[in-house]
């Protein structure tokens, strides 16, 4: 038995307890009803069972035929069902749901901060966060992926057409100068001629060139007699591991930031680039090259990888407690401050959701009875009349136990009386 079925039952219990114990004390002072004192406990006990047996009755009467008995007005409840139905549905759309009701009691209430407490309390909420990240995931997976590709390409071969040679010159200048690219080009280009080098198939590879290449040197005698005797020296391998020796040294002291050489040819590639944001000629050449040539090369690919890469990395960042720490609950945090302390739009929205509120209760208060009437005639009368004594029961027994206490203090005192009178 639940606790919530155990008071029930003890009222119950204790009604019928009652009711015996003026029975019980009833049939035994049949007996001595001659002595004063028993008497007197006799009128008690009778009234008390009268009035206990009367209040089961009715009681019983309100929701069955109390012992199978059809006697007339009992059974009220099953009887009456449509009737009591309609009036709550009744009482649904005209007492508690109507337009005056809830204006009245809006006016003792601030919507507005009601809704901004309840907001805070779920922004706190664990499954508030999983909800609005699966939402906001959810989301950016459902993008149209392959229109955004398409407007990115457009977009991209559009604004380089149109984006101006000379601005592009002077950027790639000014850039140079601030982030030192030519430098990192160049360290870039000698690492990777280093790694080039370094491999034993691109190795063999040049001293095999090289080697054909001396043997078909024979038009010139100096070179063939040189050849001649390289040969002589060197074997095919030996020569690639020469040559290998050589460049390397060459990469080794490019690679040294104050090497002559070095210093030489980014002299050369910043001089160039600074002629070229003058250059009319060359700069024309460019936009032509842009405006007939941009067009044949195929961007997606490029903006696609961008495209997939920069969505995983959102994703992780979405899902990440940074991002939340951070940003999300420092700005909803923010955003329900500036909505509590706005002078004025807390008062119009809280006007706005009262009037909201009202509208739909108009609009909808008869749905509302209709939807409580369909749910009630969902239940049949015996699952009705236990719902309600599920409710009101235990209520209902203490009727009983009052009846029967009140009816033998009643009883009690009209003994007297007449003890007093005989």
């Amino acid at each position: 038995m639940s606790s919530l079925e155990q008071p029930k039952t003890s009222t119950r219990r204790l009604a019928t307890v009652s009711l015996i114990f003026m029975a019980v004390g009833f049939v035994i002072s049949l007996p001595f009803k001659e002595n004063a004192w028993v008497f007197w406990l006799q009128s008690g006990f009778e009234a008390g069972l009268v009035g206990g047996i009367a209040d089961w009755f009715a009681i019983t009467a309100l929701f069955r035929h109390p012992l199978g008995l059809k006697i007339p007005h009992t059974n009220l409840l099953p009887k009456n069902r449509e009737r009591v139905i309609e009036s709550i549905v009744h009482m649904l759309e005209t007492d508690l749901l109507n337009k005056e009701s809830i204006v009245a009691k809006l006016q003792h209430m601030t919507l507005a901060d009601r809704v901004i407490k309840i907001l805070r309390s779920i922004l706190v909420l664990p499954a508030f966060r999983a909800t609005v990240t699966e939402l906001m995931i959810g989301l950016i997976r459902k993008l149209p992926k392959d229109a955004i590709l398409e407007f990115a390409d457009t977009r991209l071969t559009e604004t380089i057409k149109a984006y101006p040679s000379r601005r592009l010159a002077v950027r790639a200048m000014e850039l140079n100068e601030e982030r030192r690219l030519d430098e990192w080009l160049m360290d870039q280009l000698l690492g990777y001629g280093q790694r080039l080098l370094e491999d034993p198939i691109i190795r063999d590879q040049i001293g095999r060139l090289a080697y054909t290449a001396m043997i078909d040197q024979e038009k010139n005698t100096f070179l063939r007699v040189t050849a001649r005797t390289v040969q002589k020296v060197y074997s095919e391998e030996k020569l690639s591991l020469v040559i290998q020796g050589v460049l390397l040294t060459v990469i080794q002291d490019m690679r040294q930031v104050h090497h002559p050489n070095r210093l030489a040819i980014l002299d050369h590639l910043r001089r160039n680039l600074a002629q070229l944001s003058i250059d009319e000629d060359r700069l024309a050449k460019i936009d032509a090259w842009k405006a007939s040539e941009v067009d044949r090369f195929d961007f997606t690919p490029v903006i696609e990888r961008a495209y997939d890469a920069g969505l995983l990395e959102l994703e992780r960042y979405l899902t990440s407690d940074a991002f939340w720490t951070e940003r999300a609950m420092p700005m909803l945090s923010r955003a329900l401050d500036d909505w509590e302390q706005h002078p004025t739009f807390k008062d119009s929205s809280d006007q706005w959701m009262k009037e909201q509120l009202v509208r739909f209760v108009e609009q909808n208060h008869q749905k509302i009875g209709g939807l409580v009437r369909e749910n009630l005639n969902r239940f049949d009368t015996e699952t009705l009349i236990h719902m309600i004594e599920d409710k009101v029961g235990s209520d209902l027994q203490w009727i009983r136990v009052n009846g029967a206490l009140c009816g033998f203090i009643i009883g009690l005192i009209l003994g007297a009386i007449k003890l007093f009178v005989g």
